[in-house]
Order: structure tokens, then sequence, then C-alpha cells
């Protein structure tokens, strides 16, 4: 996965719709910068409304890339800034009321994502933005500021510090893209 810096979900339509593609570099290395070709589209739902997301391919590792906009959490119909206000509300029913999480499930949603200071991701995630007290996203603050839009400054200064891309609460992913299951692994 790869996020379009400054492509919001408005511009990303826009530009989708025109066909034009992106240019971005292959994230991996080991490819030196490649340029990403197209590699087709599939459907997926962005704040309410079902539109064809860009992928894009390495012609030398031959990975293909989802190409998203800057301000949507990955495998989630959900803007960064719904991810902010939930957090930032502090506990699970204030949050799915600030983020517009609706019915018990919204509030099961962001009891998770405040939980998620506890996940394997969250330590990696600390590792990379330095001791800081508190949960992970304290943390990211410090580096990045507490200003509205502070996830989605953070995901582009995990990508440019660390070649990691942030996909919401609970993704890390080592240059765009989750890691590969051994065969016979279970999921």
């Amino acid at each position: 996965m790869l996020s379009v810096a400054g492509l919001g979900c408005k511009q990303y339509r826009e530009q989708m719709d025109s066909g034009a593609i992106p240019e971005l570099s292959c994230p991996d290395p080991e490819c030196r910068g490649a340029r990403l070709r197209g590699h087709g589209q599939y459907k997926r739902y962005l704040q309410g409304e079902l539109q064809a997301i860009r992928r894009v391919r390495c012609p030398r590792c031959k990975v293909s890339h989802a190409v998203l906009p800057e301000d949507v959490c990955a495998y989630r119909d959900l803007p960064l800034a719904s991810v902010e206000s939930a957090l930032a509300a502090g506990t699970p029913s204030a949050g799915a009321e600030a983020s517009g999480q609706q019915g018990g499930s919204g509030v099961r949603r962001v009891r998770g994502w405040l939980r998620s200071a506890e996940e394997p991701f969250a330590a990696k995630l600390q590792g990379l933005l330095g001791p800081v007290a508190g949960p992970w996203w304290r943390g990211a603050q410090e580096v990045v500021g507490k200003a509205a839009g502070w996830l989605t400054r953070l995901r582009h200064w995990l990508w440019s510090s660390w070649r990691c891309f942030l996909g919401g609460v609970s993704g890390l992913f080592r240059h765009g893209r989750p890691r590969c299951r051994s065969r016979g692994a279970s999921p």
C-alpha cells in the first residue's frame, strides 16, 4: 500500500476518474526506486461511497500496491481524522460519538482503537518514535505535533524516515506491504 501526499479523497477520485496514474517509486530498497506502472483497480468503500482504487506494480519485483488517498485508513472505510477525534475523546462512548461510529459496534470499535496501545505494532511504533510515556499516539503527537491531521503527518513521517506505511491504528507495514505468510502457516 502507498498513499499519495497531498491527495485527499476528493482529489483522488477526480484524478482516478481522469485515468491519471500517480508517479510513484517502488518502496522496496532492492528495486532502487523503479517507477511503478498502472496495474488495474479494485472497488472499495471510501467514506461510504464505492470507488475504484488504483493499483500499481513494480516492473522489477513484480509486487503490486494499492494507491490510497493520504487521509484514509488502510482496510477500513474511515478517514484518519475520525480516528484522531476518537483517540482524543478518551473514552469509548465519547470516542464513538466524536468519530461518527454508530451504536454498540462503534463503541466496541473505538475501544479496540484505545487498546491498540497494547498491541505488538505499538511497541514497534514506540521504538521508531522514541521514548515517550503513555500510549503510542502521545509519542506520535510529540514527534509530528498535536494539531489536526497528526495521523496523516505521522504517516508521511514514518514513510520518509523509516519506509514504514501506517495503515491506521493497528497496522504498520515495512515497505508499504504486509508481511507474506509462509506456506502452510495458519492465518
